[in-house]
């Protein structure tokens, strides 16, 4: 990991322990987890212990926005061991925000101690089976029974930790499914009846993190629990923190290709010299470096831009999620490439780097969206400026 200069020493001093951590914790269990599938609550307890999950809050449970370039690069080095377990603990953080930033305060005294200290699990709901990344078309629906209560009807689909969270933070539009009707979030506890969380839908990566569908059938929900932000702007700037996580991930996928292949390539032989002294494979490694430490400058300045509130520069923050995931999908199909015969072995963590990285291509925005977001900033901007606001 390269050296991130607006980090002081403490910092530096966390992160050793969380490298020790990932060393003697995570990565002894990184391959059963894949190959099992099963949740790791211990290792999220343990997480918590060291603080990571409360790593973005002061002592009184707000924000504190200094602390995000840290959390940041906790995620990276915890991905570049187990995605699924960055994965664990970066959600929490993000559910954590929310509650921080925009619950009413019975709400937030309810669900985010239990985040920081590991002892609850949160979701958040915002895709449906035929609206992923266009959000507006969800059919989710609150109506409203009277002042003090709602009834949400609807079906979350793809929903992280849901068969293992107590609640979750849903998106829905309130009295009607018209694309433009206004919008709202809850926090709902999965206990409330009428909520049924579906069975578990392993995926081909980021295994060992549960996912389901959520469905909601007259569930009736007090005005209290709802968000204090319009639903649809609140969770796009919760979405816009999971874009910045996920292109975290990438940069820790790519961190462990280079970490697994350039061990491999330098103790492999191949026509009397190693792998390491091939220009070819010293040439696949210089873009594979390239694209790592790429990725962490444009995910700095995303991180960066969010911390300056307002859910941060989208434009930017799409730049890096966009890059930082497609170069992790390219470098860790090269790096079973490399690993030749070995990279597609179950038992070489390669394999599962490059599922990890498809998964993130795909998660909170395709690449494709976010290209085409930025391809129309770009079609309008004015180059000639010494400054392209784009």
């Amino acid at each position: 990991m390269t050296p991130n200069p607006r980090l002081d020493d403490t910092s530096q001093e966390l992160l050793e322990v969380v490298a020790d951590f990932c060393r003697t914790k995570i990565a002894p269990r990184a391959q059963s987890i894949d190959e099992t599938a099963e949740f790791f609550p211990d290792l999220l307890t343990q997480a918590a212990d060291i603080g990571l999950q409360g790593l973005i809050f002061d002592d009184d449970g707000k924000v504190d926005t200094a602390m995000l370039s840290l959390a940041h690069e906790t995620t990276e080095l915890v991905a570049s061991y187990s995605g699924a377990v960055a994965l664990g603990i970066s959600i929490a953080r993000l559910h954590g925000y929310l509650l921080a930033t925009y619950a009413p305060d019975d709400v937030r005294r309810r669900w985010l101690p239990g985040l920081i200290d590991g002892s609850a699990r949160g979701s958040f709901a915002l895709s449906e089976p035929h609206a992923g990344t266009d959000i507006r078309a969800g059919k989710t629906v609150a109506t409203t029974i009277d002042a003090d209560t709602f009834s949400i009807t609807g079906e979350k689909a793809w929903i992280t930790q849901s068969p293992q969270a107590d609640f979750c933070i849903v998106l829905t539009k309130l009295d009607s499914k018209d694309r433009d009707a206004a919008t709202a979030a809850f926090v709902v506890p999965l206990d409330t009846p009428g909520v049924t969380v579906g069975q578990d839908e392993p995926m081909s990566g980021f295994r060992g993190m549960p996912m389901a569908n959520v469905h909601f059938d007259n569930c009736l929900v007090p005005a209290a629990w709802r968000l204090n932000v319009d639903g649809f702007r609140g969770m796009l700037e919760g979405l816009n923190l999971a874009r910045l996580d996920a292109g975290c991930y990438g940069v820790g996928f790519m961190r462990a290709a280079l970490r697994e292949t350039s061990e491999y390539v330098r103790n492999r032989e191949a026509f009397g010299r190693t792998l390491a002294d091939q220009q070819i494979v010293q040439e696949k490694l210089g873009h594979m470096h390239a694209d790592y430490l790429a990725a962490r400058g444009l995910l700095r300045d995303g991180v960066d831009s969010f911390a300056r509130g307002g859910g941060g520069n989208a434009h930017l923050i799409s730049a890096a999620k966009m890059f930082a995931s497609d170069a992790a999908m390219r470098h860790t199909i090269e790096a079973v490439q490399l690993h030749g015969g070995y990279g597609v072995h179950l038992h070489y963590p390669v394999q599962r780097l490059m599922r990890d990285a498809k998964i993130i291509q795909i998660i909170d925005g395709t690449s494709e969206i976010h290209a085409l977001m930025l391809g129309r900033a770009a079609a309008r901007a004015d180059w000639t400026k010494t400054e392209v606001n784009a």
